[in-house]
C-alpha cells in the first residue's frame, strides 16, 4: 500500500507521521507533567496552611491557658471556685467567626461547650465522628501526652454541617482536665480543589495550544515544528519562574496582611481593654480602703500583667510575621531591630556591616535578605550553642550584592547533616531556594569547633 502512493506522499508521510507522533508523546509528558506539577503544589500548599493552622491553634491555646494560668496555679484558691472561674473564662473566649474553648473531664465529660451548651454534662467518652474515629479519647490521649493535634469531622456552626476539624489539646493533670480548641480546616480542601480547578483548565489550554502546534506542523516543515517546540518549552519555562515569584510574592503579601491585622486589629483591641482596667484600677483606687478587696485589686493588676504580656506577644507575631520597618524604612532598619531582639533574647552580640544602607536595594532583594537572616539567627540561636558573636556585612557592587552572616559557634559537619537528622538543614534549604530564586548564588563553609560562614550573592 505504501509502495503505491505518489512520492510526494511519501516524503509528506515520512516527514509528518514522525513528527505527529512526537507531538503527541510531547503532549502526553506535558499533561503528566502538568498533573504532577499540580499534585506537588497541592501538597505543597495544603503542607504550608496545615502548618499555619497548627502554629494558630497553639498560639490561641497559649493564649488561652495564660487567661486561667494565675487562677490554676494558684494554690490558695479553693479548687471549686478556681474551676467555676476557669469555666466562665474559656465559655467566654472565642476567636474568629467559629473559634472557640471546650472543656472535658478525662473520664470524657463534657464540662464547657459554648456552641453546644446542651453538650455539657455528658458523658462523650465514646462518641464517634462520621469516620468512626472516637475523637474525645484521642482528645483526651494528646492532653495526657503533653499536648497534642487531633483531626476528625465537627460540625461547624457557619456552615450547618459536619466539616474537616483540627483541633488542639492540653491537659489540666492537677483538676483531671482536658482543654481543648480547634479550627475548622475545609478551607484546605477548597483551596485545594481551586488548584485543581486551575490546572484543569491549564492542562485544556495546553491540550488546544497542541492541537494548534500539530495543525501548524503538518503545513509546515519538521524544521519549523521543532522551532515551535523550542519556542513553547521556553515558554513554560518562563512560566514556571514567574509563577514561583508569584508564589514567593503571595506569601509575603499575605505575611504583611496578617501581621496588619494583627498590629491594628487584635492589638489595637487588646489597648483597648488595658485603659478599661486602668480606668477600674484608677476608680478603685479612690474608694476607701477598707471597701475594696485588696484580692480584687490584686486580680485586676494580674489581669494587666498577663494583657501586657499578651500585647508584647502580638507584636512580636506581628513583627516576625512582616516587620513594618522593612516597608516603611528600609532594609537596615529592619535588620537593626531583628538582631536588637535576638542579642536582648540570646545574649550574642550582633555587629551589622552594611555598606549600601544609604540605597534602597530593589525590594525582592530586601526581602530575600531580610529572611535569610532571619533564618539564619534562627539556625544560630537553636544549634550554634557557644555563639557569643554574630557578624552581617552587606555590600554592593555595580553588578550584584552580597551578604555574608558568620558566627564563632561550634559549627558542623556538613557531610553529615543529611545523614544525622532529616529535619536538620531545612533552614539552609530554605535560604538557598531564597537565594536561587533570585538567580544568585549561596555557599556555607563550616566544620566543627571552627564557626560558619554563610555567603549570598544576587546579581542586579
Amino acid at each position: 500500500m505504501f509502495s503505491l502512493l505518489p512520492y510526494k506522499t511519501k516524503i509528506a508521510l515520512l516527514t509528518l507521521v514522525p513528527l505527529i507522533i512526537a507531538i503527541t508523546i510531547i503532549s502526553l509528558v506535558t499533561l503528566q507533567q502538568t498533573r504532577q506539577l499540580t499534585k506537588t503544589q497541592a501538597e505543597a500548599f495544603e503542607k504550608e496552611l496545615l502548618a499555619s493552622k497548627k502554629a494558630e491553634l497553639r498560639n490561641y491555646m497559649e493564649l488561652g491557658y495564660s487567661a486561667i494560668k494565675n487562677i490554676y496555679e494558684n494554690p490558695d484558691i479553693d479548687k471549686k471556685l478556681a474551676q467555676k472561674k476557669v469555666y466562665t473564662i474559656l465559655k467566654s473566649m472565642e476567636f474568629g467567626e467559629d473559634g472557640y474553648f471546650f472543656v472535658y473531664d478525662y473520664n470524657g465529660i463534657n464540662i464547657a461547650h459554648p456552641r453546644k451548651p446542651q453538650l455539657e454534662g455528658k458523658n462523650l467518652f465514646n462518641f464517634q465522628d462520621q469516620n468512626g474515629k472516637f475523637l474525645i479519647r484521642e482528645l483526651i490521649k494528646k492532653a495526657r501526652q503533653g499536648g497534642g493535634y487531633t483531626r476528625y469531622l465537627w460540625d461547624k456552626p457557619s456552615a450547618g454541617k459536619p466539616v474537616e476539624k483540627l483541633s488542639y489539646s492540653i491537659g489540666l493533670d492537677k483538676w483531671q482536665w482536658m482543654i481543648g480548641t480547634g479550627l475548622y480546616i475545609d478551607d484546605i480542601e477548597s483551596g485545594v480543589a481551586g488548584i485543581n480547578a486551575k490546572a484543569k483548565i491549564i492542562s485544556a489550554n495546553t491540550l488546544l495550544l497542541t492541537a494548534i502546534i500539530a495543525i501548524a506542523a503538518t503545513l509546515l516543515t519538521a524544521l519549523s515544528g521543532f522551532l515551535i517546540n523550542l519556542s513553547e518549552s521556553k515558554l513554560a519555562t518562563k512560566k514556571m519562574r514567574d509563577l514561583t515569584h508569584k508564589t514567593v510574592n503571595f506569601q509575603e503579601d499575605e505575611r504583611k496582611r496578617v501581621s496588619r491585622e494583627l498590629h491594628d486589629g487584635i492589638n489595637q483591641l487588646l489597648v483597648s481593654v488595658s485603659y478599661k482596667l486602668d480606668s477600674i484600677n484608677n476608680k478603685l483606687q479612690k474608694q476607701q480602703s477598707n471597701k475594696v478587696p485588696q484580692s480584687l485589686l490584686q486580680s485586676i493588676n494580674d489581669a494587666q500583667e498577663i494583657l501586657n504580656s499578651t500585647m508584647q506577644e502580638v507584636r512580636r507575631i506581628s513583627r516576625d510575621l512582616r516587620p513594618s520597618l522593612l516597608d516603611d524604612l528600609g532594609l537596615n532598619a529592619a535588620l537593626e531591630s531583628l538582631c536588637n531582639d535576638f542579642s536582648e533574647r540570646t545574649g550574642i552580640k550582633v555587629e551589622i556591616s552594611n555598606k549600601c544602607q544609604n540605597d534602597r536595594l530593589p525590594q525582592e532583594i530586601e526581602t530575600a535578605f531580610y529572611r535569610i537572616i532571619q533564618e539564619a539567627l534562627t539556625n544560630i540561636e537553636k544549634h550554634a550553642l557557644s555563639a557569643k558573636h554574630v557578624i552581617l556585612k552587606i555590600e554592593k557592587s555595580s553588578k550584584k550584592v552580597t551578604l555574608n552572616i558568620s558566627n564563632d559557634g561550634i559549627g558542623f559537619d556538613k557531610s553529615t547533616l543529611d545523614r544525622t537528622n532529616p529535619d536538620r538543614g531545612l533552614g539552609l534549604k530554605n535560604m538557598r531556594d531564597r537565594t536561587e530564586l533570585l538567580e544568585g548564588v549561596m555557599t556555607v563553609v563550616s566544620s566543627p569547633d571552627k564557626g560558619t560562614s554563610v555567603n549570598v550573592k544576587i546579581p542586579l
